[in-house]
């Protein structure tokens, strides 16, 4: 069977379908309904709250009228307003086409089911339908459940409703479905669907297509959320087992660390200072220690893992600490090559732009021993990289790296300690799930001193006034980023480009010291604009978000955003982080209209600097984006933020079912395992993540 076999199913409606990822019968069946309106009860005409409610209407014609129609339209009938009334009020109901028909048939007396919405017209209170048939007068009215499911224009144009994709999921379930199931190993045995007492799949979605009542749709939606994400939870519930029993004990040199730590230009905050008491403990365990470290925008993450990778280092271990940017990477380098050198060991930089001579001697640094640790970027996992006693590796700003990159880096060492770091705080309910494995570290306190970044939205009025400002500020030696969400002009006009707004404000103040910085130009171009900016010849820097990490200039108090609606709250609050890294107030500017779509998203932003309160807010306004290196399925019904309390449920069954294993016939398991695809994970004795 496949979409052809639908009766009523020709090539325009299978293309329209095919164009939103429609393809097999499976997937039909995987388009759930947006949401649905409970019409089981008709709703008295006074009683319409609501415009974007749904509602069901029984009552009688009591009125009929033609609305002329203009006189430059030709064979125009005109308009047909309906007069409907109940025991409570009456209400209007307007015909565009096919008037004469409508006329005919809706005679004055006459009683019908109207199903519509609420809508003010230069007419009145009137009921757009988008249903109607007649009921006789001592019948009582049946009503149901009404899926509603998300309409393309290219769906829309080929008459595909609700109505009729209810009526096709009427007429499949009523065929033979497991002849469409996907392979055994993307369905859960029914050996496990039996011991967690859930239903089968194609149950739980004729409910959902089907539903006779509403606690239909909230058990069916939960055993299917059960399933979305058991998967996971088991990859990562075993995973953190078989860390557990695979490590290589291994020692730090704590004095070394405690020295480096002495001589530090600054003191650590308590809670660097505790996270790396934790970081010592789980480096010196006799498990495989996997580490997330979450810390906020300047809170000092850095510093804390380049003590651990020194603890390493000293007792004959290597460390990679690997970052997505030549700028972070440069940035980690310049700070860490001297505290290292004073600390007796080597550290070295390698990036995909090194000069080939410098790269080879780096190369055989690593190989003999001679170079202790390496802060590089993605050309760290290339082939010919290869350590000699690779004990460490961090993973700097992670959200930027795949699994196979991380992969590729750990496979270079003989089980080699992992930490990963973000300065993008990751809400709770994707931590404990898709982060399962990592034993979680916060850092939350930033260094003392720092003000919170002000922000402020500002509309067009206020722009030539900004400039100024800004101009007036550049005089006094203060630096300010403006950054623009293209480095290429916008073919519709909607968002200015680096060299649209460096001409703007050259034309502003010709005098003014500006520079562009984005990923596009000459590294070497780049770098020197970077410079100029960090030694004050250059004032303004107009870029891209490629200086959204690494960039640390303590004399930038200013930020500029134009567009923000275009990037996530996320990584505007990177982008914030590039201010207020010294001791004064720093401010941040976000060039947005109030009339915009995510004003008051913005507006939520701007009230708060607090990153783990933005990553939650974040996740309310998007999906979970990409899980497991993998981009996330248009069918996921899973609520990252509301369903909390079902993700710790479902730790718990992943769990439950690790514990049971014996419970179930050794053909069962390896079904169970091939359901939850956990076969990368035999190569755990090579260290791959």
């Amino acid at each position: 069977m496949n979409l052809s076999s639908i009766p009523g199913f020709g090539p325009v409606k299978i293309a329209a379908l095919k164009a939103n990822e429609i393809v097999t019968l499976w997937d039909f069946l995987l388009n759930f309904p947006r949401k649905y309106e409970d019409l089981r009860q008709a709703t008295k005409i006074n009683d319409i709250k609501d415009k974007d409610t749904l509602v069901a209407l029984v009552g009688h014609v009591a009125q009929t009228k033609i609305i002329p129609p203009k006189k430059w339209k030709k064979n125009d009938e005109g308009m047909l307003i309906v007069l409907i009334r109940d025991e409570s009020a009456s209400i209007e109901m307007p015909f565009f086409n096919k008037v004469s028909y409508w006329r005919e048939t809706l005679k004055v007396g006459t009683r019908w089911i109207v199903i519509g919405k609420k809508r003010e017209s230069s007419y009145g209170l009137q009921i757009t339908r988008t249903d109607i048939k007649p009921i006789n007068e001592n019948e009582e009215y049946v009503g149901n459940i009404e899926p509603i499911y998300t309409m393309t224009e290219a769906m829309e144009k080929s008459r595909i409703t609700s109505k009729l994709l209810t009526e096709k999921y009427k007429w499949l379930f009523e065929k033979n479905l497991s002849l469409i199931l996907p392979p055994n190993e993307n369905i859960c045995p029914q050996d496990l669907l039996s011991y967690l007492k859930l239903n089968p799949m194609l149950y739980n979605l004729k409910k959902l297509h089907l539903p006779q009542t509403m606690e239909e749709i909230y058990e069916a939606k939960r055993e299917l959320k059960i399933l979305n994400i058991l998967p996971f939870c088991l990859r990562k519930a075993r995973r953190r087992r078989l860390l557990i029993n695979s490590g290589i004990p291994r020692k730090l040199d704590l004095q070394r660390m405690e020295s480096t730590r002495e001589k530090l230009p600054f003191v650590l905050t308590s809670g660097q200072a505790q996270v790396l008491e934790q970081l010592k403990i789980g480096l010196e365990s006799s498990w495989q220690y996997h580490a997330l470290l979450q810390g906020d925008v300047g809170s000092g993450k850095t510093a804390v893992a380049m003590l651990a990778m020194i603890g390493i280092c000293g007792t004959g271990g290597q460390a990679a600490c690997m970052v997505p940017t030549d700028i972070l990477a440069k940035q980690h380098f310049s700070v860490m090559q001297k505290i290292f050198e004073s600390s007796g060991l080597r550290l070295a930089l390698l990036t995909g732009s090194m000069p080939a001579t410098e790269r080879k001697e780096v190369l055989a640094g690593l190989i003999s021993g001679e170079i202790n640790a390496v802060v590089g970027t993605h050309a760290l996992f290339s082939k010919d990289v290869e350590f000699c006693n690779l004990n460490f590796v961090i993973i700097d700003e992670q959200h930027r790296f795949g699994v196979n990159q991380r992969e590729a880096l750990l496979a270079k060492g003989n089980k080699p300690e992992l930490l990963v770091m973000s300065a993008t705080p990751i809400p709770r309910s994707l931590a404990m799930t898709f982060y399962g494995d990592l034993e979680m570290l916060l850092l939350r306190e930033k260094p003392p001193g720092r003000l919170p970044v002000k922000t402020e939205l500002k509309g067009k009025m206020s722009r030539e006034g900004m400039k100024d400002y800004l101009y007036q500020k550049s005089l006094v030696d203060n630096r300010c980023y403006w950054v623009v969400s293209r480095v290429q002009e916008d073919e519709l006009g909607e968002a200015a480009s680096v060299d649209d707004i460096y001409k703007e404000l050259k034309m502003f103040k010709e005098d003014w010291k500006i520079a562009v910085v984005h990923g596009q130009m000459p590294e070497a171009e780049r770098d020197a604009n970077l410079n100029a900016f960090a030694s004050g010849k250059i004032s303004l820097l107009v870029c891209t978000t490629v200086v959204e990490v690494g960039v640390n200039v303590p004399q930038a108090n200013l930020i500029v955003i134009d567009k923000p609606e275009s990037f996530g709250l996320a990584q505007l609050h990177q982008l914030r982080g590039r201010v207020g890294r010294g001791t004064e107030r720093a401010f941040c500017i976000l060039l947005c209209e109030k009339e915009n779509d995510a004003y008051e998203r913005l507006e939520k932003f701007s009230k708060t600097n607090d990153g783990f309160e933005i990553a939650e807010l974040d996740l309310e306004t998007r999906t979970a984006g990409n899980l497991e290196g993998s981009q996330q399925s248009k069918t996921w019904i899973f609520d990252w933020v509301r369903d909390l309390p079902l993700i710790e449920k479902i730790i718990g069954i992943s769990n439950d079912i690790l514990d049971n294993k014996a419970n179930f016939s050794p053909e069962v398991q390896q079904k169970i395992q091939n359901w939850y695809n956990d076969k990368v994970f035999e190569k755990i004795e090579d260290g791959v993540h």
